[in-house]
């Protein structure tokens, strides 16, 4: 009796096991990744946000054992990608090569955000870091910041700056620069990065402040002069140019990319994931390309502790919205 007793226990049991077992996704059945994997990159090709993607399916493709295949998703300056994703099966196969711009400066501009930029995701890590880097022609009578800051303050509205429109990276951190400054400057709008290097190199705007990868050949080649990066320590790519921190105590600007996949996505994925993001981090030969254009490669110190920082940086870039007044955009 005790016999068939336990054998009917040992089978409701196992049934117990192989209904949940159905009731699972099939990727959680399966040993992931079991097939190719899609990396999202949502801006065009060939240009540094794109450059990473490539760089990093390599590496990725190598780790885990599958293809890693980048699928440009431009518009709507990165929206349209991001969107994508967030709306994508949980299952790993669909990731997100996630931008500053998109999930913690731009949601602080716009009424209606087509997707939530941080809890719309599983965030896995940062992947590169990089400074911004202010420039001014290499003719300019600017030799320093502080000569910057003199001249705004004798002049109000005189010196302008230029970026890729309101609620762009390159206008909030020059409307930071105001605030801690106590200055005014004159806002020049343009449709990109190359017209607006091009007026700065002739003398059109002042001042304009991108990501360093942007203008270091012109820097190289000694047509602009750079005054300051963003960051807190020096770039090892640029290493004679002050941070702007040497002239304005604490003043940071962050530029980065990350990994990120839909929400609700298994924490075994999303740790296996993190992990490769990890080791690739301190592949030599990765780390070798992407600094050689001005990039830093990094990786968070969890999933958890990237979706804080996410928070972080999106209400540091929501007070600079709110102090500088700056008008919402839709």
């Amino acid at each position: 009796m005790k016999s068939l007793l336990g054998k009917c226990v040992l089978s409701a049991a196992a049934l117990v096991v192989t209904a949940a077992a159905a009731m699972a996704p099939a990727s959680a059945r399966a040993a992931y990744p079991d097939h190719p994997i899609k990396l999202v990159v949502p801006f065009t090709a060939a240009g540094t946000v794109d450059m990473v993607g490539r760089a990093l399916a390599e590496k990725l493709s190598a780790k885990l054992g599958q293809p890693v295949i980048v699928d440009n998703k431009a518009g709507a300056t990165g929206q349209i990608g991001s969107s994508e994703v967030s709306r994508a099966e949980p299952d790993g196969y669909t990731l997100l090569l996630m931008s500053a711009t998109v999930h913690t400066v731009s949601p602080n501009l716009k009424q209606h955000f087509p997707f939530d930029p941080i809890d719309g995701f599983t965030p896995i890590s940062e992947v590169v870091s990089f400074p911004y880097v202010m420039v001014v022609s290499a003719s300019s009578p600017y030799k320093t910041v502080a000569d910057l800051v003199r001249a705004a303050k004798a002049k109000p509205n005189a010196i302008s700056y230029g970026s890729f429109g309101p609620g762009s990276g390159p206008h909030l951190i020059s409307e930071l620069f105001a605030l801690s400054t106590g200055t005014k400057l004159l806002h020049v709008p343009y449709k990109g990065a190359a017209p607006a290097l091009t007026d700065v190199m002739g003398g059109q705007i002042t001042f304009f402040i991108d990501s360093l990868p942007s203008p270091l050949g012109q820097i190289k080649g000694g047509k602009l002069r750079p005054l300051a990066v963003t960051t807190l320590q020096r770039s090892p790519t640029v290493p004679d140019v002050p941070t702007m921190s040497e002239t304005i105590p604490g003043f940071e600007a962050i530029a980065w990319l990350g990994v990120a996949a839909p929400p609700k996505t298994p924490r075994p994925v999303v740790m296996k994931l993190y992990q490769a993001l990890a080791e690739i981090s301190k592949d030599q030969a990765y780390g070798d390309k992407l600094r050689a254009v001005g990039l830093e490669p990094v990786v968070s110190e969890s999933p958890e502790a990237f979706r804080t920082w996410l928070l972080a940086q999106k209400q540091y870039w929501g007070d600079v919205v709110r102090k500088a007044d700056i008008p919402m955009i839709d």
